[in-house]
């Protein structure tokens, strides 16, 4: 047998908002025999699992934009008067 690792989604971290967003890759280790294509039950366990990451990012994508439209005023700036 042989630990194969698949790449399934990436996701980006940082400590604050001012901080860089460090992206890092989820991966799945996957157990085969050596030279062998991988299994359906893997493709589909890795199909589902890449589908509900991408849910997920598309809610945190959707709330960020609704905050950051809700924030937003005039010239780039928001309402506290910070410019973006």
């Amino acid at each position: 047998m042989v630990d194969r690792y698949q790449m399934v989604a990436c996701i980006g971290l940082r400590e604050s908002e001012s901080d860089d967003m460090v992206t890092v890759p989820l991966y799945i280790k996957i157990r085969t025999e050596e030279g062998s294509p991988l299994p359906a039950e893997y493709e589909d366990m890795i199909h589902r699992v890449s589908e509900c990451m991408i849910q997920r990012y598309e809610q945190q994508f959707a709330e960020f934009i609704k905050n950051k439209k809700e924030g937003d005023v005039k010239d780039g700036q928001t309402k506290e008067g910070k410019t973006v």
